[in-house]
């Protein structure tokens, strides 16, 4: 059965002048990476997935220094789409979480973002194929999945909230199942 391994991007350095989508890591991000590097999973990882987003690359640019894995990125894995700098994030996070089926502040629909994440996973996995596939993506889509393994109707905002950056979690995809939850590699500076 075929494994994997969700990760959340390293801390990333906020410009409000330009969108997320190009955001670099921070120096805390930078340190983060470099204790993902370090972790023991890695010797069994087959191939790596990454989101069309820089800062996923960057989370695993310290590892691809030191072993050569197969990686792809894919649009289907990038951040819910949100055009433009928002003042109160986490208020629009609450919105965006607590009504899935609509936008909020015109931001991709929850229900819209999962769909799209788990129309990547179910093209590029095979569960029955026995491989470890390590995913790099981001809070709000890995939070929407997570809640979709757990079987709930909403990510409860908190949770989301006590999602820190780089942090790993393992999936046995033949459930497919949580084998373990998410726990940070390194300090994260919090959450919005």
């Amino acid at each position: 059965m075929a494994t994997l391994t969700l990760i959340t991007h390293a801390h990333t350095q906020v410009d409000p002048a330009t969108d997320a989508v190009t955001w670099r890591l921070s120096a805390a991000g930078e340190t983060q990476a470099a204790e993902l590097a370090g972790q023991p999973f890695w010797a069994t990882v087959d191939r790596v997935l990454l989101s069309s987003e820089a800062k996923t690359r960057l989370t695993v640019a310290p590892l691809l220094a030191q072993r050569s894995l197969p990686i792809m990125a894919d649009a289907r894995f990038a951040e819910a789409a949100r055009p433009g700098w928002c003042d109160d994030y986490a208020a629009r996070v609450a919105a965006f979480f607590a009504e899935p089926e609509h936008s909020a502040g015109g931001w991709e629909p929850a229900h819209a973002a999962l769909a799209r994440f788990l129309d990547g996973l179910n093209a590029l996995i095979d569960p029955q194929a026995g491989e470890h596939v390590a995913l790099v993506a981001h809070g709000l889509v890995l939070s929407l999945y997570r809640a979709h393994l757990l079987d709930l109707a909403t990510v409860p905002f908190e949770a989301w909230r006590r999602l820190e950056f780089a942090a790993v979690a393992h999936v046995d995809l033949a459930g497919p199942a949580i084998t373990q939850d998410f726990a940070p590699v390194a300090p994260s500076p919090p959450r919005a």
